[in-house]
């Protein structure tokens, strides 16, 4: 029985896995299509983003300025404010770095004209409240949901167990 649990549960990941591996096998987008992706991509980079990074170094700037502070108790307040610049620089520029791949998501999923209506919408009124809005939803939004996402999963299996036992394809 729990062998078959185990065997469900690979089956499902390899499932996910399988759609992952045929979407990145497809034809590479145009050049036209990339355009568009990267655009859309850096407008999106440049609000969200680097507001979602502001305010993580918000959260972290306290703790390393006390132990800065720890180590060199002299240090100027012109001194912190460079460094916590460019701590929040640096943080920004490995943010870039870890999601350069995304445009080249978008444009596997999304055509040239959708990307394109898309930035226009976030150069309206509405799109840009959304993409204000998005750095202060987000994380509250994943605070929310990803502590439920390991009992979904364990829920999951059990109720699909049930329904093969039900229907009696499993003893």
């Amino acid at each position: 029985m729990r062998r078959l649990r185990h065997l469900v549960f690979a089956a499902a990941l390899a499932g996910l896995s399988l759609s992952s591996a045929t979407a990145r096998a497809e034809s590479p987008p145009s050049p036209e299509t990339m355009e568009a992706a990267q655009s859309l991509f850096t407008q999106l980079f440049t609000h969200g983003f680097v507001a979602l990074n502001a305010q993580a170094v918000e959260i972290a700037w306290p703790g390393i300025e006390s132990a800065l502070r720890a180590q060199k108790p002299d240090l100027s307040p012109a001194t912190l404010a460079e460094l916590r610049q460019e701590f929040e620089r640096i943080r920004l520029a490995r943010l870039s770095e870890i999601v350069k791949d995304v445009p080249a998501i978008y444009a596997r999923y999304l055509t040239a004209d959708d990307m394109r209506a898309l930035a226009a919408f976030y150069s309206t009124p509405s799109g840009a409240k959304m993409l204000q809005a998005l750095p202060k939803f987000l994380p509250e939004a994943f605070a929310t949901v990803l502590p439920r996402m390991q009992s979904m999963a364990g829920e999951t299996q059990e109720s699909f167990l049930k329904l093969l036992r039900e229907r009696r394809v499993l003893q």
